[in-house]
């Protein structure tokens, strides 16, 4: 737990425009957010492996890997932008509306699994009463391993933003979004693979796979850093918002509904 950190105030001139307001973007950002986060989950019931051309001590090298390695990193994104422009407390509350979404969607595939499958329809398609119930106990597993995953790496990667925005002035945008996605790659990488593969996948399989997991979010979101930077600038020229969360609680579980209101020590 994180107590509120008293930091000296920043000039006049970077607390203008600090987040007193809903604007449509926030509510973009919020729903894109959420959704990369239900398309993740219900990829990362699927392990996949690729054999590439190499071999190691005589063996063909195979990287094997969750599916939602192709759509988690671009949560991150969006998260990134909703710190960097709105601060840390609007980002909590995303952060914690998407992990509600991801609990009411599971709860209703459960629902689905209790009713009676259509005997023509299961034989056509082969998608049976059992095959439901496996499919769904894939499912809810990563989706233990998934919210586990998200609430370190997207905690960590917010807070890491907010206090390295105070700590910098504002400068370097770019660097903070680097540095903060990469210990959120980390983090999340490291719980989701122990979560989700202790009792699958032997631990040398582990290694290789959070490894490429890892470095595979980095690349992802480096490579899409010009506009994770540029959205950012754009949204805080159009909206006219550039929060700074000075003496901000970085407690993930001190929620609050209300905009933070500006006052003499910006608390």
């Amino acid at each position: 737990m994180t107590a509120t950190v008293c930091t000296p105030p920043l000039p006049a001139a970077l607390t203008a425009r600090q987040a007193t307001r809903m604007t449509p973007a926030v509510i973009v950002l919020a729903i894109a957010f959420v959704s990369f986060l239900l398309i993740s989950n219900a990829l990362g019931a699927r392990v996949c492996e690729v054999t590439l051309p190499w071999s190691v001590r005589g063996e063909p090298l195979r990287l094997t890997f969750s599916a939602a390695l192709i759509s988690f990193p671009f949560a991150y994104l969006f998260a990134s932008v909703l710190t960097e422009v709105y601060g840390y407390r609007i980002s909590r509350i995303v952060i914690w509306s998407g992990l509600a979404a991801n609990l009411v969607m599971i709860g209703f595939l459960w629902l689905m699994t209790l009713l009676p499958t259509e005997g023509a329809w299961a034989e056509q398609t082969g998608f049976t009463d059992e095959v439901q119930r496996h499919w769904y106990e894939a499912i809810a597993h990563m989706f233990l391993a998934s919210v586990s995953a998200c609430f370190v790496g997207e905690f960590a990667n917010a807070a890491t933003l907010a206090r390295m925005k105070v700590a910098m002035r504002g400068r370097l945008a770019g660097l903070r979004i680097m540095l903060g996605s990469a210990l959120a790659a980390l983090l999340d990488t490291v719980v989701f693979v122990v979560v989700a593969f202790a009792y699958v996948l032997d631990l040398d399989a582990m290694a290789r796979m959070a490894g490429l997991e890892f470095v595979f979010k980095c690349a992802m979101q480096w490579l899409v850093l010009p506009l994770t930077v540029g959205l950012a600038r754009g949204l805080k020229r159009v909206d006219g918002i550039d929060h700074y969360d000075v003496g901000t609680s970085l407690n993930p579980f001190r929620f609050r509904a209300s905009l933070p209101q500006p006052s003499a020590d910006l608390r």
